[in-house]
Order: structure tokens, then sequence, then C-alpha cells
């Protein structure tokens, strides 16, 4: 895990009870610090309501923003916009292994929230698991012809010549 240098983090014990509203904008730098982000390139705006009470935090974070990757089909280049709600539950108290993941525990003492993790978590989540292009059309038309005449030859394999023997017999039979 590389070293955190954008961290997120409210310090929710210098705002009074209620709800506050932050903005974080964040591009490819936010992701290079994570190993593993499949986000390399990205222009994403996220504003979490933070909803702050005696015992425990609500948070909504509201997604907005594009990413830039490569399409899976045809491996061309593919802006792709994401837009998304989600939300967490942040609560006082010793961590439990059984908690929901919704609902993060922190430290009864306290006094910042660092939601770094969680937003690279909930970006993340928003991103499908298959990237593509919206149409094949859209696509590379020479990779997509490529494809198309390899899948051609996959479904006419040569058949064995014992088989066709035998699938005479059966015709005959009939």
């Amino acid at each position: 895990m590389k070293n955190r240098k954008n961290r997120i983090i409210i310090p929710f014990s210098s705002l009074k009870n209620g709800n506050h509203e932050f903005t974080y904008k964040l591009d490819s730098t936010f992701f290079d610090q994570f190993d593993y982000s499949i986000i390399k390139d990205a222009t994403i705006e996220i504003d979490v309501q933070f909803e702050k009470r005696m015992t425990f935090f609500k948070l909504a974070f509201k997604i907005k923003g594009s990413v830039n990757s490569v399409c899976d089909r045809c491996n061309d280049k593919l802006k792709m916009n994401i837009d998304g709600l989600e939300h967490l539950i942040v609560k006082f108290g010793i961590e439990d292994d059984a908690q929901p993941t919704e609902i993060k525990i922190i430290p009864e003492n306290a006094f910042e929230l660092d939601i770094t993790e969680e937003i690279y978590e909930l970006v993340h989540l928003q991103i499908p698991a298959k990237i593509e292009h919206n149409s094949i059309e859209d696509c590379d038309p020479l990779i997509i012809k490529k494809l198309t005449s390899l899948q051609n030859k996959e479904e006419s394999p040569e058949a064995d010549p014992r088989w066709s023997k035998l699938k005479e017999l059966n015709e005959k039979r009939k």
C-alpha cells in the first residue's frame, strides 16, 4: 500500500450537530496512491452530505464524473461517465468483524473521520465489471472484423472422421 498523500478527512469534532456539506474533486493523483486501482485517469466530483448526531454520523456520497479507460471488446480508448449515490453510517465503539459493511466503527476518542478508503471503494463500485462502448459500431472496426473471423473459425471446427462415420450410421437407422 502506498503512502496516502491525498487523504480526505472530515474534522467532525469542530462541527456542530446537524447537516454539513463537503465537495471533493478527484483526479488521477488521488487514484495513483492506491496500488491496485483500475482507475488511472479520471475527473470526478464527490458531494458529501454529512449529518452529525450525538452518537453517530450519516454520510451520503453523490459521485459524478468521468473515467478514461479502454473498451474490453476492442481495446480502444473510452470515456465513461459515472453517476451514483452511496450511503455510510459511522458509529463510535469497538470494531467488530460481524458489523455490516455500510457501518464504519471509529474509536470513542476520534476527532476526525478519514473517508479516503471509502471514497476510493465507492468510486470503483460505480464502474461496470465489463467496460465497453455503448454500441459495437463505436468500437474499432478492424478489431471487430478480426474478432468476428476468429469467432467463426471456433464455431466450425473440423469434425473427427470417426464421428462422421457414426453420424452416417445413425442417419441410415432412421
